[in-house]
């Protein structure tokens, strides 16, 4: 499917490292309508080379970042320049000898989500990954640190400032 080209050649000319686009926005930009699935199937937008859509946005140097079907918009996030055009910067893991029992409770999580499997599991290792709260406060501190002296509260600025005028 040719038509999402126009798609991958309007990223590749979006500056930034983010592009919020409605579905409306996208079938102007590929002159068609998305297929029904774009609008119920989250896994639709799934950052998959084997689908066309997908390959589109990736060989332009984006993934997405999910959609939001409630309002119909999806963000696209700039990944890292590649070397092959065809093939974009994630990770492949196998993870062989789960108990049967354990990707059969998978798979319904997924259906009730009303993603594939291969989705939920992404999902949920990317939410697994995130950093801890002590490692955000962490980090919290240390920016924090970098400021000499104490904070001023903000609402004593703003009162000298509207007093000021």
């Amino acid at each position: 499917m040719d038509q999402y080209k126009h798609l991958g050649e309007y990223l590749a000319k979006q500056p930034g490292n983010y592009c919020s686009l409605t579905f409306s926005t996208i079938e102007a930009i590929i002159g068609d309508a998305l297929p029904p699935s774009a609008r119920t199937y989250p896994g639709w937008w799934g950052n998959d080379r084997l689908h066309p859509q997908a390959l589109s946005w990736m060989q332009a140097g984006w993934i997405t970042d999910g959609p939001d079907l409630g309002t119909g918009k999806i963000r696209f996030v700039k990944t890292a320049p590649e070397k092959r055009p065809d093939e974009a910067l994630l990770a492949q893991v196998t993870v062989r000898n789960l108990d049967a029992a354990v990707v059969a409770r998978l798979k319904q999580r997924a259906k009730r989500n009303g993603v594939s499997l291969e989705q939920e599991l992404r999902t949920l290792l990317t939410r697994a990954a995130r950093p801890r709260r002590d490692e955000l406060l962490a980090e919290a501190a240390r920016i924090r640190a970098m400021t000499p002296g104490a904070l001023t509260d903000s609402v004593s600025l703003l009162r000298a400032d509207r007093d000021s005028r």
